[in-house]
């Protein structure tokens, strides 16, 4: 057992006893109380056979070398004087030279105690106005005393229309944070893969500050806001070499249509090989401030770099089947949104296609959300996997969450055609899929599959959304 000190005087040290003496834990060690009086004492009798009462003036250090006589691990100092928690330090020390103390401080007192390395000062003002801070609506609240302290481990409500909401836990991508409990009416569960996350749910997240903050900012924003989290701007790269005079065209045209409809900032547009042409002129023409031309007079390549994408702030590529296919690797590496664009215009689509399992279509239904809320489509998700049954209750729970978060009926087609089949002849979709491996691989390699998204080829003459597999959060 520990021998410890406390030197308490005022409501707040009154207070500090009370707890004390609640505690279940308060049999573990001895404890000395000095008070200038009774009255800092809680009322009630305390017969704790390790507490030792004394009501002295403890700035005296001739009383206080006379009544301690004990050697103390650990010092807590809780006064409503400054001067006098001074002098109490101050006399501690002179009798105590290796003693720890904790101080309680409500006035700035640090500099008092500079260089003695022994003493902890707890700033009440820091903390009370931590706290007060947690009441405003929209702020993470951040455990200050656990821990480090720096924002390593925090909790978040999940609001209505979140697009957390109604998703599993383990479909949630996560690098350098977790989820660690699920709080829901008064109670809690321990986040396993399997817990749903429901709106109004507070959930206990740890992880790098930095990174938590970024997924408290995810968690708190409604739908409406695509292309963020990935970022807040659109970027279309042209090659006058490559691409045709029409085909030019349509990315211009689909990319200022999506630019009008979706929640961008900025577009992005770099053209390389410039010809002096119809569509050069239009180009330079576009410029604006929310528009911004680049014409590169020197490259001969399409080059899109990540370290140039986040300096741009770059939330969506645009671009077309031959730069996809030719750059479908570079493109992945990015780890932001790509849209391929199909060949019949981009006001012709009507509706949002999922395709493959229900893992992929939960692991993007935040992006998903976004594009169809903003683009008024509809949602026809088609699953061609014997292993799922209509019946299965984890499914039926799964789709019932996606229409709540889309606030529209998803639509559940499940027969034994192949999906791929058809829709091909369709020109009104966009279909979302997974930017995994599987879309890196060649078209030999996926003939003989039965993957979807290995056969995404199969509608290259569609829209599609490939959606990274890994947060940017």
């Amino acid at each position: 057992m520990k021998n410890i000190l406390i030197i308490a005087d005022g409501i707040l040290a009154k207070n500090f006893l009370e707890r004390l003496f609640n505690s279940k834990n308060n049999a573990l060690h001895n404890y000395t109380v000095i008070t200038y009086n009774e009255e800092t004492i809680p009322s009630w009798d305390v017969n704790f056979e390790n507490f030792v009462f004394y009501n002295f003036d403890p700035t005296s250090l001739g009383k206080l070398k006379l009544h301690l006589k004990t050697e103390f691990e650990q010092a807590m100092v809780i006064m409503q004087n400054e001067f006098d928690i001074i002098c109490v330090c101050e006399n501690l020390r002179q009798i105590y030279p290796n003693l720890e103390m904790d101080v309680l401080d409500l006035w700035g007192m640090r500099r008092h105690f500079k260089g003695d390395n022994l003493i902890s000062i707890i700033d009440a003002r820091k903390i009370l106005s931590s706290r007060f801070m947690d009441f405003i609506p929209d702020v993470p609240v951040i455990a200050d005393n656990i821990g480090m302290g720096v924002g390593e481990i925090m909790e978040v409500q999940v609001p209505h229309g979140s697009s957390y909401a109604y998703r599993h836990v383990g479909n949630i991508r996560k690098k350098r944070w977790k989820i660690a409990m699920i709080y829901r009416n008064g109670s809690y569960t321990i986040a396993t893969a399997d817990a749903l996350i429901m709106p109004n749910d507070t959930l206990l997240i740890v992880g790098e500050p930095r990174i938590l903050e970024n997924v408290f900012r995810a968690i708190k924003k409604e739908p409406g806001q695509f292309p963020n989290p990935f970022g807040n701007n659109i970027y279309l790269e042209l090659d006058m070499k490559l691409m045709s005079g029409d085909e030019i065209d349509l990315l211009i045209n689909d990319t200022l249509e999506l630019h009008q409809k979706i929640n961008s900032k900025k577009l992005f547009i770099k053209l390389i090989n410039p010809t002096l042409c119809q569509n050069f002129s239009r180009i330079k023409g576009l410029r604006s401030n929310k528009i911004l031309v680049d014409i590169d007079y020197f490259s001969t390549k399409i080059s899109i770099k990540k370290s140039k994408m986040n300096e741009l702030d770059i939330g969506l590529v645009i671009t077309n089947n031959k730069i996809f296919n030719l750059y479908k690797r570079n493109l992945e590496e990015l780890k932001v949104p790509v849209l391929k664009i199909g060949k019949n215009g981009f006001k012709m689509l009507k509706k949002g296609v999922i395709l493959g399992s229900k893992t992929d279509a939960e692991s993007n239904s935040s992006v998903i959300m976004d594009c169809c809320k903003q683009l008024d489509f509809s949602i026809d998700f088609y699953h061609f996997d014997s292993k799922f049954d209509n019946s299965s209750k984890e499914l039926i729970e799964h789709f019932e969450s996606l229409s709540k978060i889309f606030n529209k009926k998803v639509n559940i087609i499940n027969d034994s055609i192949n999906p791929l089949l058809k829709l091909r002849n369709t020109d009104d979709i966009l279909q979302f899929l997974s930017f995994n491996n599987k879309i890196l691989d060649s078209k030999f390699g996926a003939i003989f599959s039965k993957d979807i998204n290995r056969l995404h080829y199969i509608l290259d003459d569609n829209y599609q959304l490939f959606i990274p597999q890994h947060d940017k959060l």
